[in-house]
């Protein structure tokens, strides 16, 4: 039997977010902006958070990673946390891409290796959005073409899985600097850059310097 429901019991609180840009430049600090929240360090590099006081996991393989993904969703013990901080999907995939490379080593099983891999990708990528917290992921950057214009999108290595990645996710930034060295969060689509924003309603901009109030992701949240 089927329930009807108004759209505002559909309504989440919850802040999906993504944020991407190349090696170096700040993300894992502005994902770790935040409080009450979750670490899960895939890249060993959540010592560069801005809030020092955060829990971490550190994520050594892909299995770790389903299993800790359970136990956010599942245990008493992790319902104290309001976000969970996830660095990086990029690193995911990586992870992801040896274990199955050690289950089909040979050649001759490369497309199913590669089903496999955008299967488990999906897979992983609702365990994490049906977690009922905000969840603030990181990526790097790659360029992609579309229509024979590069576009730079969050690096993923399953091609078709990668370019549905920020029609998951509330916020998308792309994280650059400006011509004095400055961090920009550009959330609205580009020539050259994806990104997305749901949030303008609650007074979240699609351009975000490194210097406003706004560049902080526990600020963000307490406005949505």
């Amino acid at each position: 039997m089927f329930k009807i429901q108004k759209p505002k019991d559909l309504a989440s609180t919850n802040l999906k977010a993504l944020i991407y840009g190349p090696s170096g430049k700040g993300k894992t600090y502005l994902a770790g902006s935040v409080e009450n929240a979750l670490v899960l360090d895939l890249e060993k590099g959540s010592a560069s958070v801005k809030n020092k006081d955060l829990d971490v996991i550190a994520i050594e393989n892909a299995g770790m990673f389903k299993e800790v993904l359970k136990w956010v969703k599942e245990s008493q013990e992790a319902s104290k946390y309001e976000t969970i901080v996830i660095d990086s999907l990029t690193r995911y995939g990586e992870m992801l891409f040896v274990a199955l490379s050690m289950l089909y080593p040979d050649k001759k099983d490369s497309m199913k290796l590669w089903g496999d891999f955008d299967v488990v990708s999906r897979q992983r990528l609702e365990d994490i959005l049906s977690i009922n917290k905000n969840i603030i992921i990181t990526a790097l950057e790659e360029q992609v073409s579309d229509g024979g214009i590069l576009i730079k999108h969050p690096m993923y290595k399953a091609n078709k899985f990668k370019m549905m990645i920020p029609s998951y996710f509330d916020f998308v930034g792309h994280l650059v600097s400006d011509n004095d060295g400055k961090r920009i969060l550009i959330s609205e689509p580009t020539s050259d850059a994806v990104g997305k924003n749901r949030l303008i309603d609650f007074g979240i901009p699609t351009i975000i310097n490194e210097d406003d109030e706004l560049y902080n992701f526990q600020k963000i949240i307490n406005k949505v």
